[in-house]
């Protein structure tokens, strides 16, 4: 295993937004990045860069769902 699960963690949420995955399954990977040691920062630039790859639309129902995983739990 090269990567730790605070990579895969990003990983699978940079790969979930940009499918367009974003009902409330994608809540669980955002919540285990957060687990794994993603700020809530970190979480905002990794969903900004990947919007110019995967389009706004997308980031913003992301960024709507971090929000709440980072201020509720």
């Amino acid at each position: 295993e090269q990567l730790s699960a605070r990579d895969r963690s990003i990983v699978t949420v940079t790969a979930l937004m940009a499918s367009g995955i974003l009902e409330f399954f994608f809540e669980i990977p955002l919540q285990n990045a957060k687990n794994h040691g993603v700020t809530a920062e970190e979480m905002a630039e990794i969903l900004t860069h990947a919007a110019f790859y995967a389009g706004w639309p997308k980031a913003w129902a992301a960024f709507r769902m971090a929000k709440e995983v980072w201020r509720c739990r």
